[in-house]
């Protein structure tokens, strides 16, 4: 009798997405899920405020409509549901207001909300329930933040989103109704899709970096179609000869450890995540400055990773607004100079008007401290030191952001960040009801309320 063939990695994670969708939510899991979905939910509502990115997609939407598509949030017009999900998906991105996940072990990391935008999207238009969302949401959280502790893909110049390739067929084929079969075949597909380039996030940062997740939920969801319609796939696609195994930097198991989703960080702030602890500081540094011209020059003290993903040479130059939410020198100049930091900070008409923010960036000097690098990913550690003209010196030193785990944001404060941006486009009385929805979200039959606002044509500029 000819043994049992050994079953691939695909195959595995097609069972085990099933199961893990089928597995109860206890009341704990459940309110943390809500959190996220509140959290999520604002950053989308404040990319909206990009009246620029939105006429990009009533532009597009206008090439090719498709009545029985996804409708563009923004736009307020359906397009082919893969071209839909790719623009609604970079909302999720573009504000920069989304949570993130680090490995605990070293590896990779990822953007859990990302997720919520995708799912949404989906939950509209395939008439999911409240309850439904829930279970779509943990699910991709789970595999998101799995995949990320199993690959480190920026350590081969590979971007940190390019593993969302494999799991968000699993999300969307599970949202889908796919059977296990189609489910691996979705990820083999999805697989010779093209993996994502870290070209975006180098050199000098371009507006892609808010598009690279989005890209893969574009590839993703193209692949998911493809296996329902029949089409298969190699394969041994991730550990086959040339599977992606042979190109990004992995552990010896996808499955172990378990992420621990109570782990994710909370921004506080519209911008990059190794930005946070330094625009915490630079607050509060600025309430004891008062006038900001009084600063001669100022030495940000941080660990290797945030170097290397917010303090490169083209940081003090930035040039778009995805350069200057992942730029901490200017995170840190426009803190000190205003006191707080805005979305529209990050803005071509804030800089051409704040010469200040700009004429501060010499003065900023970032500089690795070998202590803070040892401390992370457990802490986020920063110490600002500014000396002012007249030679008194001002200093503040914190471990994590304001929104870490261990120092969280409360559910107040989270419902706060949905109010701030959500009133825009439903008034506040309207927002704090639909923020009560989301708590109760598993009594929801329709989604109807919750994406309605999103749906809603923004006025864009000429």
């Amino acid at each position: 009798m000819a043994d049992k063939q050994e079953e691939t990695l695909e195959e595995t994670l097609s069972r085990q997405a099933r199961e893990m969708a089928g597995e109860a939510i206890d009341p704990e899991t459940l309110h943390l899920l809500k959190r996220n979905i509140l959290d999520a939910y604002a950053g989308i509502c404040a990319s909206l405020r990009d009246t620029a990115m939105i006429g990009t997609f009533d532009r597009m939407t206008s090439l090719a409509t498709d009545r029985e598509g996804i409708t563009v949030w923004g736009v307020g017009r359906k397009a082919h549901p893969s071209e839909a999900v790719f623009m609604n998906t970079i909302l999720g991105r573009r504000s920069d207001l989304v949570n993130t996940y680090m490995s605990p072990t070293g590896m990779g990391g990822c953007h859990p909300s990302d997720n919520i935008s995708l799912i949404l999207s989906l939950a509209d238009w395939l008439g999911r329930t409240g309850t439904d969302v829930l279970a779509d949401t943990w699910l991709a959280y789970r595999l998101s933040c799995m995949f990320a502790n199993h690959y480190d893909p920026e350590r081969d110049n590979y971007d940190h989103d390019a593993q969302a390739l494999f799991f968000t067929p699993l999300v969307i084929g599970f949202m889908m109704g796919l059977s296990a079969h189609q489910l691996t075949e979705s990820q083999r597909i999805a697989g010779m899709l093209g993996l994502t380039i870290n070209q975006a996030a180098v050199g000098d940062v371009t507006d892609w970096k808010h598009c690279t997740f989005a890209s893969c939920a574009m590839r993703g969801l193209t692949s998911v179609l493809m296996a329902r319609a029949g089409f298969t796939g190699p394969g041994g696609i991730y550990e086959g000869e040339a599977g992606i195994d042979r190109f990004l930097t992995h552990s010896p198991s996808l499955m172990d450890p378990p992420p621990d989703l109570a782990s994710i960080t909370f921004k506080r702030w519209p911008a990059l995540v190794f930005c946070q602890t330094p625009i915490d500081a630079a607050v509060d540094i600025s309430g004891r400055v008062g006038d900001h011209s009084r600063i001669e020059k100022v030495e940000v003290h941080v660990y290797d990773k945030a170097i290397r993903e917010a303090a490169i040479p083209s940081s003090w130059h930035p040039a778009s607004r995805a350069a200057r939410t992942h730029s901490l020198p200017y995170c840190v100049a426009a803190a000190l100079v205003r006191g707080t930091i805005e979305y529209e900070f990050f803005n071509d008409d804030f800089v051409e008007t704040e010469k200040a923010v700009i004429d501060m960036l010499p003065m900023i000097k970032v500089v690795e401290d070998g202590e803070m690098t040892q401390a992370f990913p457990k802490g986020a550690p920063c110490r600002i030191v500014v000396t002012l003209k007249d030679g008194s010196v001002l200093e503040c030193c914190r471990s994590y952001p304001r929104g870490d785990s261990s120092d969280p944001l409360e559910d107040g404060e989270i419902e706060e960040k949905v109010l701030k941006y959500l009133t825009d486009l439903t008034g506040r009385d309207t927002a704090k009801t639909l923020i009560g929805r989301i708590w109760g979200m598993e009594k929801e039959r329709t989604l109807d309320w919750l994406v309605d606002p999103l749906k809603q044509k923004v006025t864009t500029k000429d």
